[in-house]
């Protein structure tokens, strides 16, 4: 007696847990969707950026090609190595 009243209750109660969240599942989505807005405004706010300086090396690549591109000759790709 005692097990076929916990199978059912234990079957019934999947079942009913997923009926109420499918219902209501527009208005839950809703109030999660505010709760994620919320705790995202909520945090630090990223400012600015972080700009390496250029080494010398790409400053002479990028001077060698210029130099070829005003005599209009290509530069190859093992001249900038």
């Amino acid at each position: 007696m005692y097990f076929l009243l916990g199978y059912i209750t234990g079957t019934l109660m999947p079942i009913a847990v997923f009926v109420i969240l499918a219902y209501f599942r527009a208005g839950i989505e809703k109030r999660v969707k505010i709760i994620e807005t919320q705790l995202g405004n909520a945090g630090p706010k990223v400012r600015g950026a972080i700009f390496m300086p250029e080494d010398e090396g790409d400053e002479a690549r990028r001077e060698h090609i210029a130099k070829n591109r005003a005599m209009g000759k290509e530069t190859k790709f093992e001249e900038l190595t």
